[in-house]
């Protein structure tokens, strides 16, 4: 299992193996207990590490980073996440039914889409059915 950490020293993102106790910091050489830091993101894949840690140091740096796509891509139409950071754009703050329309879902599969979004932080809820851009 690997995880996302960053140094209580320097602050830098990286990328830890958690199955060992203690890592070097890439950036000032501390040592960094493993076991006692806090894990930002964690995953099997040595593949989506590498992405987080990006995103992760991105938005440390204050860039705009995308997330994955929750629910892969919306027909044909591309990832999710351009398609709902297109609609908060335009309109400000939208509703479910927006999302509907626009990523051509509804039901469960909406309600499930709507939550993968809110947990991931791409969007926020201003009041019930309503949302906004993080």
């Amino acid at each position: 299992m690997y995880g996302v950490i960053t140094c209580p020293r320097c602050g830098t993102v990286q990328g830890a193996d958690l199955s060992h106790a203690r890592i070097g910091c890439v950036r000032c050489r501390r040592r960094i207990d493993v076991t006692r830091a806090v894990v930002h993101f964690s995953t099997d894949s040595p593949q989506e590490l590498a992405d987080a840690v990006r995103r992760l140091a991105g938005q440390r740096r204050g860039q705009e980073i995308l997330f994955p796509s929750p629910l892969g891509t919306a027909s044909s139409k591309g990832p999710v996440e351009s398609i709902v950071s297109d609609l908060g754009r335009r309109k400000g703050e939208f509703t479910a039914r927006d999302l509907s329309a626009r990523l051509e879902i509804d039901g469960e599969e909406l309600e499930k889409l709507i939550a993968n979004l809110l947990a991931t932080g791409l969007m926020y809820e201003t009041k019930p059915g309503t949302f906004r851009l993080a």
